[in-house]
């Protein structure tokens, strides 16, 4: 018996990418000093709102019980005719299980454990907005020495993106953002 294809009883918004943000430790360097950036951004739209305990119920009853999210992030430098690439992460993949919880003091009897992208051991958030937290929220440290940038002013830009694939609960879909400009000093 065919699984019924609930994508069509859900309605969420869009899903982008909210608050790319790129902040340095400082704003000025020397050549031979390391630049140390963090990049960081969240989802929200559509993926946040169906990353939720009833959603995680019926796709479990559907036997549906992995949402896998690819992210990929790249800081840059930002040139007046092309950008050079810095640092970056090419692929990174956290995934979400969702299982019968036996914890009493878990509000929901399905709930979901974060796997993250190092292989570390799979994190229990406490709460909904937790697990939305663990799963859907992003923090990297970059780190390049100064040199590679050269004297003078520079523009720093981080290019994140973000996907993952067809659930019983949503379409697969990709998002994909940019960050304003940092600029940091290189004497």
């Amino acid at each position: 018996m065919p699984l019924k294809n609930r994508r069509g009883e859900y309605s969420w918004p869009p899903t982008r990418i909210g608050s790319v943000t790129v902040v340095a430790d400082r704003k000025s360097y020397a050549p031979d000093e390391t630049v140390k950036v963090n990049v960081s951004f969240r989802v929200v739209g559509g993926l946040r709102e169906a990353f939720h305990p009833d959603v995680w119920t019926v796709a479990w009853e559907d036997f549906d019980k992995i949402l896998r999210f690819t992210i990929g992030t790249a800081l840059k430098a930002q040139g007046t005719v092309s950008s050079k690439k810095l640092a970056g992460i090419k692929k990174e993949v956290r995934k979400a299980s969702f299982y019968w919880s036996r914890d009493p003091d878990l509000p929901y009897r399905i709930w979901a454990m974060i796997v993250p992208e190092d292989g570390g051991p799979p994190k229990i958030p406490r709460n909904v907005e937790d697990a939305k937290s663990k799963m859907l929220d992003v923090e990297k440290e970059f780190s390049f020495p100064a040199s590679v940038l050269g004297p003078g002013s520079h523009k720093l830009v981080a290019d994140v993106k973000g996907k993952w694939g067809r659930r019983s609960f949503i379409e697969k879909g990709e998002v994909a953002s940019r960050s304003r400009p940092l600029v940091i000093r290189v004497e």
